[in-house]
């Protein structure tokens, strides 16, 4: 099943049951939360959703894979550019919070409520998952600013010394 937009909800063990798979192109304007975080809403993502379960415990799954190319604004230099976004991940669909406790590690678990599960959230939740937390391009990733690693050392004294409350310490109060 191939389309622009996805169902508004699955039953996602029904679905897993019958192997299901959809198999959509959407255009970025039908994704409004995953849309604020980008730097233009022109383009589109490839989304392909898999029903499967594990043979020897019969926990639901769904495969779900993300692709596309969206625009996002450089925090170095503030200019638009290209990303690459490549995302697979399984999801576990639980109706409570028990059983996310006996999910397996290597996916997420996501709540289904009485309605079933609302793939577009699903999806648009993956999609902000997916980017980078400091979107940087080109000369920006080289900068030495943005590495991250230890604070340099600072001595007790050093600190005492730079301290600007030291000039309030000796002011007398009657």
């Amino acid at each position: 099943m191939s389309s622009r937009r996805l169902p508004a909800s699955i039953d996602p063990y029904k679905f897993a049951d019958q192997e299901k798979e959809i198999n959509a192109t959407l255009d970025l304007e039908y994704l409004d939360r995953f849309r604020q975080e980008l730097a233009s809403d022109k383009g589109e993502i490839v989304c392909s959703i898999k029903g499967d379960r594990v043979e020897d415990t019969r926990i639901t799954l769904l495969e779900l894979s993300l692709k596309g190319k969206v625009s996002l604004v450089c925090q170095g230099c503030l200019e638009p550019f290209e990303y690459e976004l490549d995302h697979d991940v399984i999801i576990y669909p639980v109706y409570s919070e028990e059983q996310m406790e006996r999910v397996p590690d290597d996916g997420d678990p996501v709540l289904v409520d009485d309605d079933g599960l609302h793939l577009k959230s699903v999806v648009e939740d993956e999609l902000i998952l997916s980017l980078p937390a400091v979107p940087l391009f080109g000369e920006c990733e080289q900068m030495e600013a943005y590495e991250s690693g230890e604070l340099p050392e600072e001595t007790v004294e050093q600190a005492e010394k730079d301290n600007p409350f030291n000039a309030l310490k000796d002011l007398k109060f009657d």
